[in-house]
């Protein structure tokens, strides 16, 4: 079977949550474990502590994935207090706090200007789509999926040469990513398309894939004129966490298949009532029959969705069990 979807049921509670048919773990203020806000809740409480701190702390204790773009000061402090809190909200109280915004990629939060951040996962999916109208071989080398960490004082130009070429392709105009500093960093295991787009956003910048050059373009990128990715937008407000309640998480790993072909099979087996506007997805010039890949795990429906539908610049609605697909 080229593919093989894994759904899990988690236990969501306002007092501790856990996966079910796991055991409960320790009573910790800050419970430990892989990042889900699904399966974990967190409790923090930060009086004048620095943002750089924060985000340590959030990763090593909590296993948060977050990075914050070159522009903002890791030095300015937060004032912070949650309690029984997911990882997401507590990624977006901190935003909130430093009047940033976040955006989220996979299990990763980037966090940012909010005229970047608002817009970053529609820069991300463009370059999807530019992935997904490569040939197959090109196609693969930038989804191929690698986790990256750099010492302190990388040159972030240097680094996005170094990462590409290791990839089989070359940079062109790398010229255009300002001389830079950096402290030590890493990115989780991510697809090489949004690796680069997490690299670049802090310099204004983009890139275009020159398949028959085996060439990874540096450009600018106006912000202005990318519609904000409205579901990534972070708000300040708090949601109540319901008391308790079953949520499905899915793990999926697909190569090389037609989109169509693999939404069929999803919506067969997870009861979904799928309509297709097929009519406006020739219009868009876009085509069920777009080979995509890609791997997600523990990700909700309306993720697992984008994660399909984006590479081929689809996009769903989902209410319920009812899922609408049109071109973005």
């Amino acid at each position: 079977m080229f593919w093989q979807l894994t759904r899990s049921v988690v236990l969501i509670s306002l007092l501790a949550t856990f996966a079910l048919g796991q055991p409960l773990p320790p009573p910790e203020k800050v419970r430990r474990g892989p990042l889900s806000e699904h399966a974990t809740t967190h409790s923090v409480h930060w009086e004048q502590l620095p943002l750089g701190a924060a985000i340590r702390r959030l990763h090593s204790v909590a296993g948060v994935e977050l990075i914050l773009d070159r522009r903002v000061d890791p030095n300015q402090t937060v004032n912070l207090s949650l309690t029984d809190a997911s990882a997401e909200e507590i990624v977006a109280a901190l935003a909130g706090a430093c009047e940033l915004g976040f955006a989220r990629c996979e299990r990763l939060f980037y966090l940012g200007p909010p005229r970047a951040t608002a817009r970053l996962m529609t820069l991300a999916a463009m370059r999807r789509q530019d992935v997904a109208a490569l040939s197959t071989s090109a196609r693969q080398s930038l989804l191929e999926r690698r986790r990256i960490l750099w010492p302190r004082l990388t040159q972030p130009r240097d680094l996005v040469v170094r990462l590409t070429e290791k990839h089989g392709w070359r940079v062109e105009h790398g010229e255009r990513i300002p001389l830079d500093l950096w402290p030590a960093g890493e990115l989780p295991k991510l697809a090489l398309a949004d690796q680069l787009t997490l690299l670049l956003a802090g310099f204004d910048l983009t890139y275009r894939p020159l398949a028959d050059r085996k060439t990874i373009e540096i450009i600018p990128v106006d912000w202005s004129r990318l519609r904000p990715a409205a579901k990534y937008n972070s708000s300040t407000k708090r949601q109540t966490p319901p008391v308790a309640r079953a949520r499905h998480v899915y793990t999926l790993r697909v190569e090389n298949q037609p989109v169509g072909r693999v939404l069929d099979r999803l919506g067969r087996q997870l009861g979904w009532k799928l309509t297709v506007d097929e009519a406006a997805i020739r219009a868009a010039g876009r085509s069920l029959d777009a080979q995509v890949s890609f791997t997600v795990e523990n990700v909700d429906a309306d993720e697992l969705l984008d994660a399909l539908l984006a590479p081929a610049g689809l996009q769903a609605r989902r209410d319920g069990k009812n899922v609408r697909v049109t071109p973005r």
